[in-house]
């Protein structure tokens, strides 16, 4: 089953995400655990970066409606600190 079926929004994706997460640093996991929940980590990062796409998209589009037709690039926390 892949992640688009599993979660219906982002919030609840990332949610699960983080839990993986935790598992996987406990290091507690069996090997076939741990390949397991790494597979569906990665599924459902793929889920978030696509929700994200889609909000960007969504934002460009009401930003052109709206007249506003300026562009700017989005600085992360990591750009800044360079």
């Amino acid at each position: 089953m892949t992640a688009k079926k599993k979660y219906k929004d982002y919030e609840s994706a990332i949610e699960r995400l983080e839990t993986i997460t935790e598992q996987l640093e406990a290091g507690e996991a069996t090997l076939e655990e741990a390949i397991g929940l790494y597979t569906e980590g990665l599924d459902i990062a793929r889920f978030c970066n696509e929700k994200l796409e889609e909000a960007e998209k969504k934002i460009k589009i009401i930003t052109e409606k709206s007249g506003l037709m300026v562009e700017e690039e989005f600085e992360t926390d990591d750009e800044e600190d360079e």
